[in-house]
């Protein structure tokens, strides 16, 4: 969403974190992003992209979405910017889809997209959608280019505490739980649909802690469940997830800032496949082009 409002977290609150002693926190420097690699998204018709997951199952390709406004659909995007066509859901109107994620679900070895429905300026709406769909067929996407998909669940719900804006969705592998993170307070609000997800009415989901952080675009959990990423729009933060821990107390700290290079309006972040780095991508304001960042970096298992 269109919102320039640009704020830093709230990190004096940073005591209800149990933060041990070995932690550091600190901001990149210039050296952290001189391997940072950018291309070009060159497709005019992604000119608000709100979302990003990255494919574990077909190399290099990315799927992303733009924000309100748009159809009801995905595009498919390769690691050198280019389209590789489109999935659109069939009989669905997009209300406000910021955040898409990928993982488990359940059929067991199958990969699948959620795409949050969950924005929501002006705290009015209802409910909100999370859309689920079995990860589509790259192969047969790159030779029709364009893809009419009707099996897909909608899972609804409401907030316990009333209707606010959200941006982020997490799809943790490990549980197959799903987490909203809301967005506008200043400290947001971590809220769980617990596996497996309801999608025949409309459910609630469970509050679980007030982050002391405030206008969070954007998150992901990595493949082996062990690190979690937020993003705001002047900074990322790494949380380590200890084994046997669940999402909530690995949040429960204080994070690492990670290297970021602050981009117009950015508000999507995924892990790498194989955790050797993440992505970013924007949102591409007064027509300009958008850009696909990916920043190496070396995750150590806590």
């Amino acid at each position: 969403m269109r919102f320039p409002i640009f704020v830093v977290a709230l990190f004096a609150f940073g005591t209800l974190f149990h933060c041990s002693a070995d932690r550091k926190s600190a901001s990149a420097t210039n050296s952290d992003l001189d391997d940072v690699r950018a291309v070009l998204v060159s497709d005019p018709e992604l000119d608000e992209i709100s979302g990003i997951a990255a494919s574990r199952k077909f190399s290099k390709i990315f799927w992303v979405h733009n924000d309100s406004g748009d159809k009801a659909r995905i595009f498919a995007i390769d690691s050198s910017g280019q389209t590789v066509g489109q999935v659109l859901l069939k009989g669905v109107q997009a209300v406000d889809w910021e955040d898409i994620a990928l993982g488990p679900g359940p059929q067991p070895h199958t990969d699948y997209l959620y795409i949050g429905d969950i924005g929501d300026n002006r705290a009015r709406r209802d409910f909100k959608v999370i859309y689920r769909l079995a990860e589509p067929d790259v192969q047969v996407l790159k030779s029709k280019g364009r893809l009419l998909i009707d099996r897909f669940a909608a899972i609804r719900f409401r907030l316990p505490d009333g209707a606010r804006d959200a941006e982020t969705l997490l799809c943790d592998p490990v549980s197959k739980d799903l987490f909203v993170i809301s967005k506008r307070e200043n400290r947001v609000h971590l809220y769980r649909l617990p596996f497996p997800q309801d999608t025949l009415q409309i459910g609630t989901a469970q509050f679980l802690e007030e982050l002391p952080l405030t206008e969070i675009t954007a998150g992901d959990i990595a493949p082996s469940g062990r690190h979690i990423i937020l993003k705001n729009y002047l900074q990322i933060f790494y949380f380590p997830r200890g084994k046997g821990q669940s999402v909530a107390q690995a949040l429960d700290r204080f994070p690492s800032f990670l290297p970021y290079k602050e981009e117009p309006q950015g508000e999507a972040l995924c892990f790498a496949p194989d955790e050797s780095g993440y992505y970013t991508i924007s949102e591409a304001p007064n027509h300009r082009p958008a850009k696909l960042y990916f920043y190496p970096y070396r995750f150590t298992i806590p």
